[in-house]
């Protein structure tokens, strides 16, 4: 693997300010993971919002431009990400009453005792992030412990490198969910970003 460091300053090169195309191209996207993730379908609004419904949302990895920033009527909202980002999506975060916590996911255990924080969330959020990180194992463990319902949009199949460490697929997945009761789980091909695009997609809680 890379080293971490440095791929955490690849990520805040590609981005930038924040303010461009990429971080653009990142909320037009948003609209493709929230509809394979069952949020628009569950909460959304004819403006292309998320009424939470009071519910509180963890969003693993959610970068610059967390899918939180579309929510209303929430409860707590967290984003958590480890990329140094620029002044104005740190008040961008606060402005939204969005709190952001800049930690690798697979420390979250530094900031949450895991052995309260069962249910922390009522939702966790997890949508392009798995091949970033360095344990995907991990992750998914602490997000289960997290929240009730886990939402979860992956690629698969895509070719490892430098800054993108693992290579996801359905039985990896499915092996890391363990213990969790399947609520909705689908591999969509999604010819509009290339023609053999494939992602996991699924609504996962605890089992009973």
């Amino acid at each position: 693997m890379s080293d971490w460091n440095e791929v955490q300053k690849h990520e805040a090169e590609y981005w930038g300010n924040c303010l461009g195309m990429r971080a653009w191209g990142e909320f037009v996207k948003q609209e493709m993971y929230g509809r394979e993730m069952g949020l628009f379908a569950e909460y959304g609004t004819p403006h292309g919002e998320l009424d939470m419904q009071g519910k509180s949302v963890l969003d693993v990895g959610g970068g610059p431009v967390s899918m939180t920033l579309r929510c209303i009527n929430a409860g707590t909202l967290t984003v958590v990400d480890p990329c140094p980002w620029p002044p104005s999506v740190y008040r961008r975060y606060k402005n939204y009453g969005i709190e952001f916590i800049q930690s690798a996911a697979e420390d979250l255990d530094q900031h949450f005792r895991m052995d309260v924080a069962a249910d922390l969330y009522d939702e966790v959020w997890l949508y392009n992030v798995l091949q970033h990180v360095q344990d995907p194992a991990e992750v998914l463990a602490h997000a289960k412990t997290l929240g009730k319902v886990l939402r979860i949009f992956e690629w698969l199949w895509i070719p490892a490198d430098a800054c993108h460490p693992h290579v996801l697929t359905p039985e990896g997945l499915l092996n890391w969910l363990q213990g969790s009761c399947i609520l909705k789980v689908g591999m969509p091909r999604l010819k509009e970003f290339w023609s053999d695009a494939t992602a996991f997609t699924g609504i996962f809680k605890k089992s009973l």
